[in-house]
């Protein structure tokens, strides 16, 4: 459904699919709050489905959020790592470089 809306609308939609499904969930749960209270159709029952509208909304957004900082953390680390990596390297060659030029000067090798 929402690659159809996308098509459709040419949006460059950034987020996965639960982020969208919360957001039109919360927007539905509010606006029939808005309904009840105009029309005075306010019952526990209403509030309870209103409630559940809501609170499954608020959910899939929470996910949402979760899963994205999920993934941009094992992308940090994962650079993280291979800068790591990099430096070790790096760091072990310039360690025997010194080796060899002291080994070069003890043994009086040009």
């Amino acid at each position: 459904m929402i690659e159809f809306i996308r098509r459709i609308t040419k949006l460059k939609l950034e987020r996965d699919d639960n982020y969208y499904w919360g957001l039109i969930l919360l927007k539905i749960g509010i606006v029939s709050l808005f309904i009840y209270l105009i029309c005075d159709l306010f019952e526990p029952l209403s509030f309870l489905v209103t409630f559940l509208i809501c609170g499954w909304g608020f959910v899939l957004i929470w996910k949402s959020d979760n899963d994205l900082r999920f993934k941009n953390t094992q992308e940090k680390i994962a650079s993280l790592e291979k800068e790591l990596t990099e430096s070790q390297q790096l760091l072990a060659s310039l360690g025997y470089r010194k080796r060899y030029h002291r080994w070069k000067r003890r043994r009086n090798i040009n």
